[in-house]
């Protein structure tokens, strides 16, 4: 649930969403419009219409509490040149509380908020992507896109001769977001061996680099700390310093360089050349934190990199002058971001570069601010249960995590903090049986309630949850609670839409 914005940057290949498109619409004349004409929840519809228009389906997946969710509508759903591409498809937005949406999200394989589906009208995935901000290149990544026949691997296959890719082949490929590529994850040998060919054949050097230092990242494992070969940090070596001065390459590459090129500096073992690559590193992301070509959270969330460099050269704190800058930093986005949704995108993100900094009570005070202006403040209620166990305030914890279960809104969404909530008073509270059954009244009285489909999200919380509660029933002399919750189970799925997740008795 802890979501770094900067990692939701998938929108850089954005819409490398029909970028690699088996489909190509039959275009009509472009209506004008201010806003995207979202089908709200009709699946069915808007494939009988993508059909019917010869169209392919965009599809959003969101919520209401998720912080890049907030941030796509903010910039990218409003984005003029998106708005405009967006009338070659059929737009469909898909709530994650909405009725049966955990079923359609089962269907098509989605993983969490938000994700974006281009599908053929006959429901053919094209290619799927999950984000959080707006990329400068997405206009032009659009209209490429809706020109295209081919998919990704058909790309991949033909750049075994880089002299049959076109410039905007090597385009979409230099866009496409290989963090979250579905078709090759956990694959890292595979992804690094496609991207260090890719690195070698690019027609750009900016490209070459890009590719280069994506290769690096996937050869770690995008593990922190990074580990690489004496290969490795001689690559590593050659291009950051290149990139750095770059402003172009910096934006280009600023998922990158703000959530894993710290990591790879800690991986060199020279103390001189990691001082130097962090120093021009801080200098570069500086800049990106006063780009205003990006949102204000991606310009906030820059900052984490310098935090990651600073702990690791100060025994696991940063230093002064960089803890000014923080609060400097943070002070600004609060007292200039007035919209409640770019708020929700970026106030998480503020409160948990303060509890990397080590600031856990200027972290809290800040997320509780944000409680009664927020537009979803049952996800802050669980930052703060989370602050709360990290200063050792089980209670406090607990507290906090009955209060989000209690104020979560939508079944999918009630049915989530319920099983947090269960979960952490099982973690944090063992002994106390009476609190642990209320906490597992409150999963099954949200399961009750759920309209929203066993599948997906919920059916994989309900299976952690009810592990769990298994393997406390066995330290805590608990089978009388299991026993109870279990029967209440059995009742509530007897309708067919769920299932008893406690199997032993």
């Amino acid at each position: 649930m802890k979501l770094r914005i900067s990692y939701y940057t998938g929108l850089l290949s954005a819409l490398a969403v029909c970028a690699f498109s088996i489909y190509t619409p039959v275009r009509s004349e472009p209506i004008k419009s201010t806003v995207i004409a979202w089908r709200e929840g009709d699946i069915e519809d808007a494939f009988a219409e993508a059909q019917e228009k010869h169209r392919p389906v965009l599809l959003y997946w969101g919520a209401k509490w998720c912080p890049p969710c907030n941030l796509l509508k903010q910039t990218l759903f409003k984005d003029p040149g998106f708005i405009a591409e967006t009338n070659e498809f059929i737009p469909v937005h898909l709530d994650g509380d909405a009725k049966d949406a955990q079923i359609w999200g089962e269907r098509f394989r989605i993983q969490g908020y938000p994700t974006v589906i281009v599908l053929s009208p006959n429901r053919t995935e094209i290619t799927r992507l999950s984000g959080g901000s707006m990329a400068a290149s997405l206009t032009e990544t659009l209209k490429i896109a809706a020109k295209r026949t081919a998919s990704v691997d058909d790309l991949l296959s033909r750049a075994a001769d880089p002299a049959h890719l076109s410039p905007d082949d090597w385009y979409l490929l230099a866009n496409f977001d290989w963090f979250d590529d579905a078709q090759r994850r956990g694959d890292f040998e595979k992804k690094v061996i496609t991207l260090t060919y890719l690195a070698a054949s690019a027609p750009t050097t900016a490209m070459q680099r890009h590719f280069a230092l994506t290769a690096l990242i996937e050869a770690s494992g995008n593990q922190h700390p990074s580990k690489l070969t004496p290969t490795q940090q001689r690559q590593l070596r050659t291009i950051l310093p290149l990139i750095l001065p770059d402003a172009s390459e910096v934006r280009a590459n600023r998922q990158e360089l703000s959530d894993n090129v710290a990591s790879l500096i800690l991986a060199l073992p020279d103390r001189a050349v990691r001082r130097s690559l962090a120093s021009q590193l801080t200098v570069a992301l500086d800049r990106l934190a006063v780009d205003t070509a990006i949102s204000p959270a991606e310009r906030l969330s820059a900052i984490g990199a310098e935090i990651e460099l600073s702990k690791a050269d100060n025994s696991g704190k940063i230093s002064p002058k960089l803890l000014d800058k923080l609060h400097q930093r943070i002070s600004s986005a609060d007292k200039t971001i007035t919209d409640p949704l770019m708020r929700q995108a970026t106030m998480p993100e503020a409160g948990q570069l303060l509890k990397e900094a080590g600031e856990l009570g200027a972290a809290a005070k800040l997320w509780e601010a944000e409680l009664p202006r927020s537009v979803a403040p049952y996800y802050y209620m669980a930052d703060l249960a989370d602050l709360a166990e990290s200063l050792k305030d089980n209670r406090a914890a607990v507290g906090w995590l009955a209060k989000a279960a209690g104020s979560a809104q939508g079944p999918a969404t009630r049915l989530q903090w319920a099983v947090l909530y269960s979960r952490g008073v099982i973690r944090l509270a063992p002994d106390d049986k009476a609190a642990i059954s209320r906490s597992a009244d409150t999963v099954v009285a949200a399961l009750r309630a759920n309209t929203s489909g066993y599948a997906a999200r919920s059916a994989r919380r309900l299976k952690d949850w009810g592990s769990m509660l298994e393997a406390w029933s066995i330290r805590h002399d608990g089978d009388a609670i299991l026993v109870r919750v279990s029967a209440e189970l059995d009742d509530v799925c007897a309708r067919g839409n769920c299932r008893n997740v406690i199997r032993r008795l």
